[in-house]
């Protein structure tokens, strides 16, 4: 008796899990009926089979009643070019876990609120971002190191993007010097675009993700840089080099710096970018914009 309700119960489970793909595989056909994709993805049953999924034209037919596993869903939802609600309807319609990569509503106002109080107590430059890059807040070392004008939030659409390739501001020229500061602003910016990517690969089918993309856009260099792979795969780990000085009259000295990231909740993001000095001139410079040399020596030390 219980065997044929489980059975009834898996029948009628994989029936709405079928109409949830097919679904969703005849949308794409639709978004498609005017123009070729540029993969020449055509969304046939047979493609689908092909590509993501070897048992899909047997369930379709009912030769198999087995249910696509957890990873062959998502599978087949990213040959369907899925957005993170349809990801996640699929994958509830076959009774698995949603995949929450980035926190929201509620959770990620209570990890901008912790994140600001933890980088108000921080002597370093640093600044909150979330997974999509934007900046959430900045400390006032970060803000005279990289000298970043005060109605720069007026819009609420700053981002690191926008620090590293917007000539508007003063940090990339300071950071492209000469030769070996461009390489490694160059080097830095390859790997920060293959970074991104990665951190929202199953959210890039999403109107929110491609609306950020379009904005990324005007900046020719991005372009440029998109689809290049970093040489080093540590580069994030390294040193960089700025331009920086000790008060509005002084010189410009060139300083090294390195780039730490801290989480402030079980996510990656959002998180705290924290700035720590690597050579002398670097620790007079921190030292000048209120990071004392005791608090230098001790994260060194750590």
């Amino acid at each position: 008796m219980t065997m044929h309700k489980d059975e009834d119960f898996q029948h009628k489970t994989l029936k709405i899990v079928l109409g949830e793909i097919e679904a969703v595989r005849m949308k794409r056909q639709r978004e498609y009926t005017e123009q070729s994709h540029p993969l020449l993805k055509r969304f046939t049953q047979q493609e689908l089979n092909d590509e993501a999924c070897p048992t899909y034209k047997n369930l379709l037919v009912g030769r198999s009643h087995r249910i696509p596993d957890r990873q062959t869903m998502i599978h087949i939802a990213e040959y369907l070019e899925c957005t993170s609600d349809e990801r996640n309807d699929l994958l509830l319609a076959a009774d698995y876990l949603p995949i929450h990569y980035e926190l929201e509503g509620r959770s990620l106002e209570l990890a901008l609120e912790l994140a600001q109080q933890i980088m108000s107590n921080l002597p370093f430059p640093a600044m909150i971002v979330t997974h999509t890059l934007d900046i959430k807040g900045l400390n006032e070392p970060f803000r005279q190191l990289f000298d970043i004008p005060y109605d720069s939030f007026m819009n609420g659409k700053l981002n690191k993007v926008d620090f590293h390739f917007n000539s508007d501001f003063s940090i990339r020229p300071r950071s492209t010097f000469n030769t070996e500061s461009f390489e490694q602003w160059e080097s830095h910016a390859i790997y920060g675009i293959q970074a991104f990517k990665r951190n929202n690969m199953f959210s890039r089918y999403d109107h929110g993700y491609k609306k950020l993309i379009d904005r990324f856009r005007k900046y020719d260099d991005l372009n440029k840089y998109w689809n290049m792979q970093p040489k080093d795969s540590a580069n994030d780990e390294q040193s960089k080099i700025i331009l920086a000085r000790m008060g509005t009259m002084a010189d410009f000295v060139p300083i090294r710096y390195k780039q730490i990231h801290l989480s402030v909740s079980s996510h990656m993001y959002p998180g705290i970018e924290v700035y720590l000095p690597i050579d002398e001139p670097a620790r007079r410079v921190f030292e000048y914009l209120g990071c004392p040399a005791e608090c230098q020596n001790f994260a060194f030390n750590e």
